[in-house]
């Protein structure tokens, strides 16, 4: 089992069937907000839905290609961050994220992503983490690059969302790229 602490009040676990519920709570309060930039959101109409998706992240994980694990804070399930899949071959992953209305503003994506790097990099070994966002979606954008992630182009018409296309930016950083980062971080706090 899959479990990261992020800091006192915050951490990530693997999703699995007790969180269906919990899940389904959270994208339905927030399916508003969610359904701007993330095509997933229609599908999820009843908690089967959502358990079905957590059968399918279970499988990932069990498969060695991924995790989707539940951004936890103050022990409420708070949004989802997780590995897309890992390309083995040439050991990169890309990542995504969400949060829940009322848990946005907090760090958790940027503290989340600063864990789920350092296990990619550290744990799995990996070369490169990509993400994709969609050109307009600004506050999903901020986070790779207060990250240190390099923009490295635009995807003209990447996504299909609900009704139309929306371009995506791709942000890319790899293990040596990371480890500057890191390391100017940690000589920033010592001075």
């Amino acid at each position: 089992m899959f479990k990261y602490d992020i800091n006192e009040s915050a951490y990530l676990k693997l999703l699995d069937l007790s969180d269906v519920d919990e899940l389904f709570a959270l994208i339905d309060r927030s399916r508003d907000t969610l359904r701007e930039w993330l095509p997933f959101v229609d599908s999820v109409k009843t908690v089967e839905d959502t358990e079905q998706f957590v059968k399918k992240a279970m499988q990932q994980y069990a498969d060695h290609n991924g995790i989707q694990a539940g951004i936890y804070y103050d022990g409420e399930l708070a949004g989802v961050i997780g590995y897309h899949q890992i390309n083995w071959q040439h050991k990169w992953t890309s990542i995504g994220y969400w949060l829940g209305n009322e848990f946005v503003g907090k760090g958790l994506v940027t503290n989340s992503m600063k864990a789920l790097i350092d296990y990619a990099f550290n744990y799995l070994m990996l070369n490169r983490i990509e993400v994709r966002v969609a050109v307009g979606n600004i506050r999903s954008r901020t986070i790779p690059k207060v990250l240190g992630f390099h923009e490295e182009g635009r995807l003209r018409d990447a996504e299909w969302l609900y009704d139309h296309h929306v371009d995506q930016v791709v942000y890319g950083l790899t293990a040596a790229e990371w480890k500057k980062v890191k390391m100017a971080n940690e000589a920033t706090v010592i001075l």
